[in-house]
């Protein structure tokens, strides 16, 4: 179980913090103003990462996490730990001026270590799409780069009303979300890849589930009979599932089976809104099957 597809299952499990800019991750009793702008970031998730490449600050990351690839750049920046865990020592040795931490992707023991021990900390657990913008503003403010983030951030805001506007009245497409193959796992409301669906104007039938990642059967994706079928190309995992033996799915049928980019649909970055792009494109095509002329 890696990357992107840990992240979101592990961030249904655990309580998020909401965006702020203190130095405490808990104790914020303990306040203190942080110097700014800082120089030396450790970013503890690969879209705090990706954000502050995308804003021209990427120079300043010491420290990272394990699946941090994306700029290229980003791959020769020291990893201080991954989903399994961080070192410590390791980040406590790259003096880092702030540690832009991830509240529903890191352990909260070590969250509180690190605080305990006088490092600055900052969350940036973005939960919406719209978010993504404010983190980006943050982070801006946070390294003296706020023209470029500003501009950054208006580019994708304006990039996601333009796809909230365009599908608002769209034709509703069934869409199955097939987040892990095994076992089969989806996503319901309240999950990040739900919102995607919803700009898309896709309408999701396992929504209502309680729990926002639910591990599901095969019967339940037959029987709601989805014209389309989403899956991403999540590295690590195994195609166990071969959809095209059920012929009476209308995704199958219909050939509306679609492999888009995970990280474009799983990390919270302005890449986001690629995810929302390509996801609309492939609900489309369903849309436009549906309105060809059937032959006599």
């Amino acid at each position: 179980m890696i990357k992107s597809f840990i992240s979101l299952v592990k961030a249904s499990a655990l309580a998020g913090v909401g965006l702020m800019l203190v130095t405490a991750h808990v104790a914020a009793e303990s306040q203190q103003v942080i110097k700014q702008p800082v120089k030396r970031i450790i970013t503890l998730s690969p879209h705090s990462a990706e954000m502050l490449f995308a804003i021209g600050q990427g120079d300043k990351i010491v420290g990272t996490t394990r699946f941090t690839d994306y700029p290229e750049a980003a791959k020769s920046i020291p990893v201080v730990g991954g989903y399994n865990g961080l070192n410590i020592e390791q980040i406590i040795q790259l003096e880092p001026d702030v540690i832009i931490s991830w509240g529903s992707g890191n352990s909260v023991r070590e969250l509180n270590q690190l605080s305990s021990l006088g490092l600055t900390l900052v969350d940036s657990d973005t939960k919406t799409l719209a978010g993504i913008a404010d983190t980006i503003i943050m982070l801006g403010e946070l390294t003296g780069a706020q023209e470029k983030a500003k501009q950054v951030a208006n580019d994708y805001l304006k990039q996601l009303q333009l796809a909230q506007v365009k599908y608002s009245d769209a034709p509703k497409v069934t869409v199955f979300y097939q987040l892990w193959p095994n076992p089969l796992r989806t996503v319901a409301k309240g999950s990040w890849v739900q919102q995607y669906i919803e700009v898309c104007g896709g309408e999701n039938p396992f929504y209502d589930n309680p729990a926002q990642y639910p591990v599901i059967s095969t019967e339940s994706v037959l029987s709601v009979a989805p014209q389309a079928i989403v899956m991403t190309d999540e590295v690590g995992q195994k195609q166990t599932i071969n959809w095209q033996q059920w012929r009476g799915i209308p995704a199958v049928a219909n050939e509306a089976i679609f492999t888009l980019n995970a990280d474009w649909l799983h990390r919270a970055t302005p890449r986001s809104i690629l995810g929302v792009n390509a996801l609309c494109d492939a609900l489309d095509q369903v849309r436009q099957q549906k309105l060809k002329p059937t032959s006599s």
